[in-house]
C-alpha cells in the first residue's frame, strides 16, 4: 500500500480531479501537521502542466481551510516561500475572498469534489470577524512580500481584472496598497523583536528604520537617511509627509532612558533634542537653499526617538508630556515603543476598516 506521500507524489504526475480530491480527504483523516504539508503541496505543485492544473491547485487550496485558521497561516507562509505565478495567483484570490466574506464565490467552491463539499464552505464560519482579520493579515503578508522586483505584481494583478467579486477586488486593492507602502505583520514583528534584542548598537536600529521607512511614518512620501545638512550636520532621518510638512528625526537606543528618576530628561535625551534643533535651525536660516536641496522643506518638526516610554512610573510620563507640550508641537520625545504602537495601530485599522468603502460610507451616513 502507498503512503500519503507516495500518492501524493503520484498525483503529480497522473490522476483526474476526483482523484485528487479523493486524496485530500485522506489528508483530512489523517489530520495532522504532516497531513497539513502535503495537502499545500497539492496546492502548489504543477501536475506535469497539465491543462486544468489551476483546478487541481484550487481544491487543494480550499481543501486547507480544513484545518482552520493555522492551515491559512501556512498556505499563506508557504505561498511566499514558493512564489510561484500560480501560486500567488491562487492564494491571493482565495484570501481575498474569505476576507470579503464571498467564499461561496471563489472559482470551484460549488464543485461537486467530496474535499470541497465536506469543507461547506457556504458556512456562516469562514465570516466570523477572526477569519477575515487572520485572511486580510495573510493576503497583506503575501502580497507585500512576493515579486518584490515588479510595482504592480502580475500574480496579484490579474485577480483584480478576473475575480468573481467586486468586493474581493477591493481586497487585493487594499492590499497593493499596504504593499505600496510596505506594511506588513512580519515587519512589524521583526522590529518588535529588535527592540527586546540585547547588545544591539545605534547603527542596528537606524538600518532596520532605514529599510522599513514606514515605521517612522506610515504614509510618507519621501524618507533620507542621514540627509547631509550643509557641510556638518547630519540627521538621522528627514521624512517628507504626504502634506509636504518635513519631520527631523534624531534616533538613540531603546535601552537609553528618556528621564531621570527624578523626572528631568536624561543627557542623552537632551543631546538629541538639541541635536534635533540644531538642525531645524539650519533649515530656517538656510532658506531657499534648504528648499533646493528637500523640495518645499520650511519649518520642520523635530522628532526625538529614545527609550521606551513603557518603562516609565506615572510621574515620569506625566513630566514627558510636560515636556513635549512646553515645545508646541516643534519637537515631540517619543519612545521606540511608540513608533511599534503606532505602526501596529495603522496595520490594525487598515485591516478592520481600510478594506471596505462600506466602512467610510457608514461614518459619512452618521
Amino acid at each position: 500500500m502507498l503512503s500519503l506521500e507516495e500518492k501524493v507524489d503520484l498525483a503529480e504526475r497522473e490522476g483526474d480531479l476526483q482523484d485528487v480530491s479523493e486524496l485530500i480527504v485522506e489528508l483530512y483523516e489523517q489530520n495532522d501537521d504532516n497531513a497539513l504539508d502535503l495537502c499545500i503541496k497539492l496546492a502548489m505543485c504543477e501536475y506535469g502542466g497539465h491543462t486544468y492544473k489551476s483546478d487541481f491547485q484550487n481544491i487543494a487550496a480550499l481543501g486547507v481551510l480544513h484545518w482552520n485558521l493555522k492551515g491559512l497561516r501556512k498556505l499563506g507562509e508557504v505561498t511566499i516561500s514558493n512564489s510561484s505565478y500560480r501560486a500567488i495567483n491562487n492564494v491571493t484570490r482565495l484570501l481575498s475572498h474569505i476576507s470579503s466574506k464571498t467564499l461561496a464565490l471563489f472559482p470551484l467552491s460549488h464543485i461537486r469534489c467530496a474535499n470541497v463539499v465536506m469543507l461547506d464552505v457556504f458556512s456562516e464560519k469562514y465570516k466570523t470577524s477572526e477569519w477575515i482579520t487572520v485572511a486580510k493579515e495573510v493576503l497583506i503578508d503575501v502580497v507585500k512580500s512576493v515579486e518584490t522586483d515588479e510595482k504592480f505584481p502580475i500574480g496579484i494583478t490579474v485577480n483584480m481584472g478576473f475575480s468573481t467579486s467586486e468586493n474581493a477586488t477591493e481586497h487585493i486593492f487594499a492590499a497593493l496598497i499596504a504593499r505600496w507602502f510596505n506594511l506588513s505583520s512580519s515587519g512589524i514583528k521583526q522590529f518588535s523583536d529588535l527592540l527586546t534584542a540585547k547588545g544591539r548598537y545605534e547603527i542596528d536600529y537606524h538600518n532596520f528604520l532605514a529599510s522599513n521607512p514606514y515605521i517612522l511614518e506610515p504614509f510618507h512620501a519621501q524618507i533620507w537617511s542621514k540627509p547631509r545638512f550643509g557641510e556638518e550636520l547630519v540627521p538621522d532621518f528627514l521624512i517628507r509627509s504626504m502634506d509636504n510638512s518635513y519631520t527631523v528625526v534624531e534616533i538613540e537606543r531603546p535601552d537609553v532612558p528618556i528621564l531621570t528618576k527624578a523626572g528631568e530628561l536624561s543627557a542623552q535625551t537632551t543631546h538629541a533634542k538639541r541635536q534635533a534643533l540644531d538642525f531645524r535651525t539650519w533649515v530656517l536660516k538656510s532658506g531657499h537653499y534648504a528648499a533646493q536641496r528637500f523640495p518645499g522643506i520650511y519649518n520642520p518638526y523635530c522628532l526625538v526617538v529614545i527609550g521606551r516610554e513603557s518603562e516609565l512610573n506615572e510621574m515620569q510620563i506625566e513630566r514627558l508630556k510636560q515636556e513635549n507640550e512646553s515645545t508646541q508641537g516643534i519637537l515631540k520625545i517619543v519612545g521606540f515603543d511608540w513608533l511599534l504602537s503606532r505602526v501596529k495601530s495603522t496595520l490594525d485599522n487598515m485591516i478592520n476598516y481600510g478594506f471596505d468603502r462600506q466602512n467610510f460610507q457608514e461614518t459619512v451616513k452618521e
